[in-house]
């Protein structure tokens, strides 16, 4: 069930979390996010999310993962490391060119 999952977070179904709990950083406490052996992940969220606390980011075996929730405030003040294949890391695509730059010395082939 879980190697047919495509998407982490729908937009549709964090709208109805934070109406309910309000505007709370819902990941807040997030430190670690470990992705292994999902092959058909294309996303985890459309858009860059806060994560003020994140100091690590692993995948593995998720080749369609193309996009990381992340922009280039989500690297300032953070000792982020992400983790994964080399062949994986060449193909993500960045929001922009700053967002690139910012995580190019976070990267740590596994």
């Amino acid at each position: 069930m879980l190697n047919s999952l495509e998407e982490i977070i729908s937009e549709e179904k964090l709208g109805e979390v934070t109406e309910l709990k309000g505007n709370l950083n819902l990941f807040s406490k997030l430190e670690r996010l470990l992705l292994e052996d999902l092959p058909k992940l294309k996303t985890i969220y459309h858009h860059a999310l806060p994560f003020p606390q994140l100091k690590e980011v692993s995948i593995r075996g998720c080749p369609m993962l193309k996009k990381l929730p992340l922009n280039s405030n989500s690297a300032k003040g953070q000792r982020l490391i992400i983790e994964g294949e080399e062949g994986w890391w060449k193909d993500v695509e960045w929001e922009d060119e700053s967002t690139q730059i910012a995580f190019l010395s976070t990267f740590k082939p596994r």
